[in-house]
């Protein structure tokens, strides 16, 4: 039996195949590496809400009619229809099913009794004893219920298949329409089916879908059974919402600060910005009080983070803080800027404070605001840079300059009808400095070039002039305060592309040979009589760094020479996706004449072959990569710069092998593991060692257990500080991540 009634409208809102064979023109080595770990397992997929299909049947005017069957049928007068045996009443994806159903068409009156299930239209489930609703208000009540809350993954394959997001049991529940759920004497649970590890007992719950929130009242938060947490208020979400309120507080010791309690406070200000509040507790310095403010529009976003220290127990009692200032900002569809600021109260403030070594060992901190103009000619660069040093041992003579301002133009002009390309590149410094020269700086290069390119190679010709002006203060008496020299420089840049078609394994692929050339001569100008503010001898630890027509970083010096590189690059590219596997380079400098121009205190170069280069980049599988560098004296006959990774990652393991090696300076080795070994258990792992010390940096121990709704990581690390001592210490974070976000006090 079947029959419609009118119903109201409702919007949600919410291609030489031969081996071997080249091409020239156009574009038509191996390793075995074993790893062994466990299969990743969805341990914690949720479970799914089954529900039957939604009816398609559409009354007059789009209204949705109700269908009603059952093994018998009684109608009263045209009012009351009651249906008995396997009953089910079902209007669109609402369904109610039960052993006994009664409805009254008059006044959209629904009882059901009897191994009673109730779907709402967003998937939510019940079970009760008896319910009596209104079906299109969905207003109502119902005793002894078992409730399904339910949870759609738009990433999934069938993103319309409905999940349990929680679960748990009621005395009584209200139906207060189609978003709003009360409930009494209530469990509450985001643990899969048959785990109870977690679970929130409250004497009335009220979940609001439309917020994406729940309000408990006289709550408790059960872990395996066991009361971890008590309130007379606790509101929590119910969707990946965000929420005001505190985060789970984390434990850990540190030998010098000893125990650490953090207990994170989150403020949802709105929707584009947010806050969190880090008071944190060290049981032997006292109480520090810590904040970020973050904030994004539709042309910026940005971070504001503090921290503060008064009267540091282990400090002699004095106040210590940091502040961090990041800020990115969009004028226009050309203009952009940044801001980045950085202070610490003092030079022992990272190592007391940081767990990573690679910030406790820093020397300075900038402080720098920076503004760019990208036009269709012009590219304009400006900034004021400033630094704080950090480093006890750095003299004030030895602190790096302020940049107050610099300003860089770079100019290029179309090609013209006859292949020539015009640029400008120019940049304006002012250096500030306590105890040493400073000045200004004005460095312009014109430049004209013309390139040749067909699909087999290219040529470029390219003439420039260099010239550099100074003008000086705190010079001493008798040197010149406005040096100057000027410079031309020559370059002609060339290359040729072959290629096969070739494949590994059963995958075809494009195989490149790619010879290029290189060649620069730059005369000799003297220039002793100017200052040094920012330059440095070039290395070559970047294979690219042969392909420059400056022998120097920095704008101080122009560098005479006479030279030629030689290289080579091979690349293997997938013919069908484009995606590059792998790529070889090898590349050397040969010398025509001596380099004249150095640095003060440096003697003449008189090699005529720079170091042998070598680098490798590849990708062997889906999850392995490889990449190598090598920079061989063949002078001293050794190697005097090295790197190699060795990276394998998947869903859910990650390993991370690295090698660093500066002749008379260091040698490390740097493993980072993230694997796991058994369901729902993770080993992490993070060392950093010094082979020329013969001991770690820094090593990090941990282990993770996910328990789905809850998860716990505990390790320990070690850590060398700037005066050689080590800081060591052990951090335990516990999480309850099907109330990750729960939150207190409203």
């Amino acid at each position: 039996m079947r029959f419609s009634r009118p119903d109201n409208k409702f919007i949600r809102v919410n291609p030489c195949t031969a081996p071997r064979t080249w091409l020239f023109g156009g574009i038509c080595v191996s390793s075995f590496l074993f790893v062994t770990s466990v299969q990743a397992q969805d341990v914690c997929a949720p479970d799914a809400i089954s529900r039957p299909a939604p009816s398609q049947t559409v009354g007059e005017g789009g209204a949705i009619p109700i269908e009603m069957e059952g093994d018998e049928v009684e109608s009263v007068k045209d009012d009351t229809v009651t249906m008995r045996g396997n009953a089910q009443l079902i209007r669109g994806s609402e369904a109610v099913f039960g052993d006994l159903l009664s409805y009254s068409r008059n006044t959209d009156q629904l009882k059901a009794e009897g191994n009673v299930v109730v779907y709402s239209r967003d998937g939510d489930r019940i079970k009760a004893d008896s319910v009596e609703m209104e079906v299109e208000t969905h207003i109502g009540e119902a005793e002894n219920v078992d409730y399904r809350i339910a949870h759609r993954d738009r990433k999934h394959p069938n993103p319309e298949k409905a999940y349990i997001r929680a679960r748990g049991q009621a005395g009584k529940i209200y139906l207060e329409g189609h978003d709003v759920t009360r409930l009494e004497d209530v469990t509450y649970s985001t643990c899969a089916e048959g785990n109870d590890d977690v679970v929130v007992k409250a004497q009335e719950l009220t979940i609001d879908q439309a917020t994406g929130r729940g309000l408990a009242k006289n709550v408790s938060v059960r872990f395996k059974k066991v009361p971890i947490f008590y309130a007379p208020v606790l509101s929590f979400p119910i969707s990946d919402e965000r929420k005001t309120g505190f985060l789970f507080p984390s434990i850990g010791y540190e030998e010098e600060s000893g125990y650490i309690l953090q207990t994170p406070y989150y403020i949802n200000l709105a929707p584009n910005y947010d806050a969190t509040l880090y008071p944190r507790l060290y049981s032997k310095r006292g109480v520090q009080l810590g904040g970020q403010f973050r904030y994004l529009t539709r042309s910026s976003d940005g971070l504001i983070y503090g921290e503060y220290l008064p009267r540091d127990n282990k400090f002699d009692d004095k106040d210590r803080g940091a502040f961090t200032y990041e800020h990115n900002q969009e004028f226009g569809e050309k203009w952009d800027g940044d801001i980045d600021l950085n202070w610490i109260s003092d030079d022992e403030y990272f190592d007391d404070f940081s767990n990573d070594i690679q910030i406790s060992s820093a020397t300075h901190l900038p402080q720098a605001a920076n503004l760019r103009y990208f036009g269709d000619i012009w590219q304009v660069d400006g900034s004021v840079i400033a630094y704080q040093t950090i480093d006890p041992d750095i003299p004030t003579a030895g602190e790096p300059y302020n940049r107050l301002p610099r300003v860089r133009a770079l100019g290029i002009w179309p090609q013209s009808e006859y292949g020539f390309r015009m640029g400008l590149d120019a940049e304006v410094h002012n250096f500030q400095h306590e105890e040493r020269l400073e000045g200004w700086r004005l460095d312009v290069t014109p430049s004209i070039e013309k390139r040749f390119s067909k699909i087999w190679g290219f040529t470029k010709p390219r003439l420039s002039f260099r010239g550099i002006t100074y003008n000086l203060s705190n010079v001493d008496p008798g040197e010149n305060e406005t040096p100057s020299v000027g410079v031309p420089i020559f370059s002609w840049d060339s290359g040729l592309f072959f290629e096969r078609v070739t494949k590994w394994g059963n995958r075809p692929f494009i195989n490149t040979l790619e010879p290029r050339i290189f060649y620069v001569y730059i005369p000799e100008a003297n220039q002793d009589d100017l200052p040094v503010f920012d330059t440095s001898n070039i290395n070559l630890n970047n294979f690219s760094n042969i392909f420059r027509e400056q022998r120097f970083f920095g704008r101080d010096r122009i560098g005479d020479t006479n030279q030629v590189t030689l290289g080579l690059t091979s690349r293997y590219i997938d013919a069908e996706s484009g995606r590059e596997w792998m790529k070889a380079s090898i590349g050397q400098i040969f010398f025509f004449e001596d380099r004249e121009v150095q640095l003060p205190g440096n003697d003449p170069q008189t090699e005529t072959e720079s170091d042998f280069l070598a680098e490798l980049r590849a990708d062997f599988t889906e999850r392995w990569g490889v990449y190598g560098y090598l920079q061989y004296d063949h002078q001293e006959k050794n190697v005097r710069e090295g790197k190699a990774d060795l990276l394998y990652t998947s869903p859910s393991t990650r390993f991370d092998l690295e090698y660093r090696f500066s002749r008379d300076a260091t040698e490390q080795v740097r493993a980072h593991a993230w694997i796991p070994f058994a369901p729902r258990w993770t080993f992490i792992f993070d060392d950093r060692y010094s082979i020329r010390d013969e001991e770690n940096l820094e090593l990090s121990l941990g282990l993770e257990y996910n328990g789905c709704c809850w998860r716990t990581t505990v390790y320990g690390q070690r850590r060398r500080r700037s005066d050689s001592t080590f800081r060591n210490a052990v951090i335990l974070e516990f999480e309850l991540t099907g109330l990750a976000k729960i939150r207190t006090g409203l």
